[in-house]
């Protein structure tokens, strides 16, 4: 063979193994991403998050269905999953270790990436129930949600600053709605994203009260979790809710694993806050979804993909929490 035929032959093998290795480097990316228990706010929010980063970027995203923040930090620590929804009270223990779920370890595999929205706390419960008042739950059965999530935590620290000795009950926030309507348990207490769809179902089925905390209760909850805030759930919320609801909040971030690709985290932050008319499809609360409410996150290191977008937007991130 010519040598000339040698050289053109070589030359397109070496142009063919370059197309193949650029084909295998611009894959799109296929991430998993932890959500929540049915009937609560993760559980509709990760799915269409997810489908939105799908669609803008080709990042191909998975759900897990997972009991919800306490699960998902756990799972995003280990690396088992890329991204996940988080509430910022959970996050804040993984952080610091400083609860006995933590097992005293600081989870600092967690950045990140954007905020999602408040999840205020409140309780249903059935107008033939006769309770009407966080103190009423004195020695009834009351919903929380999953076990060890974020809904119990807060509900045990606040029984235990007020003196009321309520029996909790687990399950997820589906299972609770059921339970509350076929009277197995007494009140659901939780926080969601407005409006709660097991909170929804409860006021469709049967007449039923839905309230929130009063001035000296909310008082206690932030002292015992400062990173919380005051918060109103806007009366109408609930079809039968007439009035607004006073209560304590926490935020709610999509956190990500810290070995996830700039160019990936940089790309999945601008497709959900860089189109604000495509995210206020995703569900009534993420309306909260914006770039000015990364600053909720006062304690956790912001992803370097995460970073770069905020810089472009003009978000200004406090040098502490920027790598």
């Amino acid at each position: 063979m010519r040598p000339a035929k040698i050289h053109a032959i070589n030359l397109l093998a070496a142009t063919g193994a370059l197309l193949l290795a650029a084909c295998a480097t611009t894959q799109p990316a296929k991430l998993e991403l932890a959500t929540g228990a049915a009937g609560g706010t993760f559980a509709e929010y990760g799915p269409k998050v997810g489908a939105l980063v799908t669609d803008v970027t080709g990042i191909e995203v998975s759900e897990r269905v997972t009991g919800g923040s306490v699960d998902n930090v756990k799972l995003l620590e280990a690396g088992d999953v890329a991204l996940a929804l988080v509430n910022m009270g959970p996050a804040f223990e993984a952080w610091n270790g400083s609860e006995p779920w933590t097992g005293g370890k600081k989870m600092r595999n967690l950045r990140a990436l954007f905020p999602m929205y408040e999840t205020p706390f409140h309780v249903a419960a059935l107008q033939s129930s006769g309770i009407v008042t966080l103190r009423d739950l004195d020695g009834k059965r009351v919903g929380v949600g999953p076990a060890q999530g974020p809904a119990e935590l807060i509900f045990r620290a606040l029984a235990a600053e007020t003196g009321i000795k309520p029996v909790i009950v687990t399950g997820s926030p589906s299972e609770m709605a059921k339970q509350v309507l076929s009277r197995q348990i007494d009140a659901f207490w939780y926080g969601s994203g407005l409006p709660l769809t097991a909170f929804v179902d409860i006021d469709k089925a049967a007449p039923a009260v839905i309230f929130g905390l009063n001035e000296a209760e909310v008082a206690a909850l932030l002292k015992r979790f400062p990173y919380m805030a005051p918060n109103t759930i806007p009366a109408g919320t609930y079809p039968s809710q007439k009035t607004p609801l006073a209560t304590a909040a926490l935020w709610n971030f999509v956190l990500a694993n810290r070995e996830l690709g700039d160019d990936d985290a940089y790309a999945i932050t601008k497709a959900v806050l860089g189109n604000p008319w495509l995210t206020t499809r995703l569900h009534p609360a993420a309306k909260a979804t914006v770039n000015r409410n990364a600053a909720a996150n006062t304690f956790m290191t912001f992803h370097p993909g995460a970073l770069r977008y905020y810089r472009e937007a003009g978000v200004a991130i406090a040098p502490a929490l920027a790598p």
